[in-house]
């Protein structure tokens, strides 16, 4: 069994973010992952904190301080950039890291983020799917070419392209809570995994059913797989807010550190990895990340203590 971190990078340094990443790669973890915001709207200050670093260029940067450990996005929010920057950002990240970065996209939550950065939040589907087939076409070809409803280009060379063939490993996300028929729906057509949030195992396997019956028939088996991201983790409940739901839950310690115990994990939905979500003290915010979160968050690293969400089998 192998195992990655989620970084609260809301409330991290960047220094303490690279401390937790070395950390993490010490320990034997297979991967480091961090979400995505641009403006922190209330609803996200309240829930997590004001403090988000450009997850692209935090990435490539613990790409240069780290050696073997993944690197990954739970989630890029797919409107929020011109799926051209989002291309050549990601591709960037594949090549500093010497192909060792997931691509976990989403359309986003926060519909005031939507409106303060001039995107029109009922139009974030379609816009998710144009801009997901956009960078897939950017990454396919030196020179490469698209005509969507939102973006076209032809004639220009795009370079550096991904150093993972044919691209870093997609991983799509979807509304937390509930099987999210879009998101399943646009993993069969342009992921290589379903990346859902907060859900249980009946819910887990109905959607990994639905997936499989939308698959082409040819798709390579990872794209007909799960990778799930569930809270389940001791004395760290999960945030309450519009886009994330705990299932109430609790797990063990985190194997192959001190702690060693059992954690619940959907083996049978084909997890073979499971995600720990390193989480700060509760009512922390980013201010007081030097002081309270990130001693928080390296001794559940040392010790093992954390949250545990499964991180499936690596694909490619």
């Amino acid at each position: 069994m192998k195992f990655g971190v989620v970084l609260p990078i809301w409330q991290l340094t960047i220094g303490e973010a690279e401390s937790l990443a070395q950390r993490a790669e010490e320990l034997g973890l297979d991967g480091i992952f961090v979400p995505d915001h641009i403006l922190a709207k209330p609803a996200t200050t309240q829930h997590y904190g004001a403090h988000w670093p450009d997850p692209f260029s935090l990435l490539a940067y613990l790409a240069g301080r780290t050696r073997r450990i993944q690197l990954g996005a739970s989630v890029i929010v797919l409107p929020y950039r011109n799926a051209l920057v989002a291309a050549k950002a990601a591709a960037t990240v594949d090549q500093a890291s010497g192909g060792r970065f997931i691509f976990g996209v989403g359309v986003g939550w926060d519909e005031e983020e939507f409106r303060d950065l001039g995107l029109p939040f009922r139009e974030r589907g379609r816009m998710s799917d144009d801009y997901l087939r956009a960078i897939m076409a950017a990454w396919a070809a030196d020179v490469p070419e698209y005509k969507g409803r939102y973006l076209s280009f032809a004639g220009a060379t795009f370079s550096p392209r991904p150093a993972q063939r044919p691209h870093p490993p997609i991983w799509v996300g979807g509304a937390p809570g509930v099987v999210s028929a879009p998101a399943v729906r646009r993993c069969a057509e342009l992921g290589d995994a379903w990346h859902p949030l907060g859900l249980g195992l009946d819910a887990i396997e109905k959607g990994l059913a639905t997936l499989r019956h939308l698959a082409p028939r040819d798709a390579a088996p990872p794209r007909q797989s799960v990778r799930p991201r569930r809270g389940t983790g001791p004395g760290a409940p999960e945030p309450a807010g519009p886009h994330r739901r705990a299932e109430g839950k609790r797990a063990g310690r985190l194997p192959g550190v001190p702690g060693r115990g059992r954690v619940r994990c959907p083996s049978r939905a084909g997890a073979r990895r499971r995600m720990v979500d390193l989480r700060p003290a509760p009512g922390r915010r980013a201010g007081h990340g030097a002081e309270h979160g990130a001693p928080r968050a390296r001794g559940q690293a040392r010790g093992g203590i954390a949250r545990v969400m499964p991180f499936p089998r690596r694909v490619g």
